[in-house]
């Protein structure tokens, strides 16, 4: 379908990306997504504008955009979680927090207030450096990673991309794999409805392999949206792509490139696998509902019961965090454990 230029980001980005094309003008999803996003002057996440909140300049919000409610489960949930995992008491001040993918500061914890040693933010961009004992944060970081497009043509799976070539973008479907799923072709399914769509999200193992791959000890948390493996090979048939722009979803993802928000569902057994081969035990995946009423009970105990009978605005938060209607069962979290080698 053929996209409108609507502003100048696009206009110079569109630019860069026939520049940055084959000679048949095209590129391959996870190019085009990765210029997108991350393009150093025109990426969606690296320009100097207000991406996340519950406001209408922004596109999207998260869990942690709730502010104080959620910084109070989490730090309650990552006390037992530790504890589950350590022979002696666990003291907070020991622990370095390291938050991945940090966008803008939510509010949690004033100085005096935090309970952990130390606070590391690491920005989309940043590069990556973990050491010591560390609890490890990520709240939808990694679907936010470049992800590849495959569609199931008369018995096999071709590749989609981007064709620059034209006075607007539009979708092609590729003479070749591209070399990263010409490495993973061998794991796609063999047989599958004609015309479904999957989106494969192979970045999200690289970077899970760049935040274990330090000398660090301690807890890894994800907080984002995925599927199983089977899921999305089987229930998805138009794909889990969608784009982000003033709180509106869309399946435009050629739209406006570079001032909206692309992403789709990533792979939780990927992701389980691979913590696993890098030393983490006890890894469980959950809803973000059972994480927190599992981890944080007591916490929660507290706001229900604070104001009995009253309007409570913390617990109309903790309602929007785990009601099953709301972002409860709409997101999962995996949690694992790593002591020292």
């Amino acid at each position: 379908m053929n996209q409108p230029i609507e502003h100048p980001v696009s206009e110079k980005l569109i630019q860069k990306l026939r520049s940055e094309a084959s000679e048949n003008g095209t590129l391959n999803y996870r190019e085009f997504i990765h210029f997108a996003l991350y393009d150093p002057d025109y990426g969606y996440y690296c320009r100097n504008t207000q991406r996340v909140g519950r406001n209408e300049d922004s596109d999207f919000y998260t869990s942690q955009s709730l502010g104080k409610v959620f910084g109070l489960l989490v730090v309650d949930a990552v006390r037992k979680l530790l504890e589950e995992n350590s022979a002696t008491p666990v003291v907070l001040s020991d622990w370095t927090w390291v938050e991945v993918g940090y966008e803008s500061d939510a509010g949690w914890w004033v100085d005096d207030e935090c309970p952990f040693k130390e606070i590391i933010r690491i920005g989309p961009t940043d590069p990556i450096h973990i050491t010591g004992q560390c609890i490890v944060f990520s709240n939808e970081l990694f679907d936010a990673q470049p992800f590849h497009r495959l569609l199931y043509i008369n018995g096999q799976w071709r590749e989609l991309g981007v064709d620059c070539s034209g006075p607007e973008l539009k979708d092609c479907v590729l003479d070749e794999l591209s070399d990263e799923v010409h490495t993973f072709r061998h794991q796609l399914p063999l047989e599958a409805e004609e015309g479904y769509s999957l989106d494969l999200p192979l970045a999200t193992r690289s970077l899970l392999h760049q935040l274990t791959d330090g000398k660090w000890e301690g807890l890894f948390i994800a907080l984002d949206y995925g599927k199983t493996w089977p899921e999305l090979t089987r229930d998805f048939p138009q794909g889990t792509a969608r784009a982000y722009y003033k709180h509106e979803q869309s399946s435009k993802l050629l739209h406006q490139p570079g001032r909206q928000d692309i992403t789709c569902h990533i792979c939780w057994d990927w992701l389980k696998e691979d913590l696993e081969k890098a030393g983490f035990k006890t890894g469980r995946l959950e809803s973000q509902e059972a994480f927190f009423v599992k981890n944080a009970v007591h916490r929660i105990e507290q706001i229900i019961t604070a104001k009995a009978g009253e309007f409570d605005p913390q617990r109309q938060t903790l309602m929007h965090l785990i009601h099953p209607a709301t972002m409860g069962q709409q997101f999962q979290v995996l949690s694992a454990y790593r002591g020292k080698e």
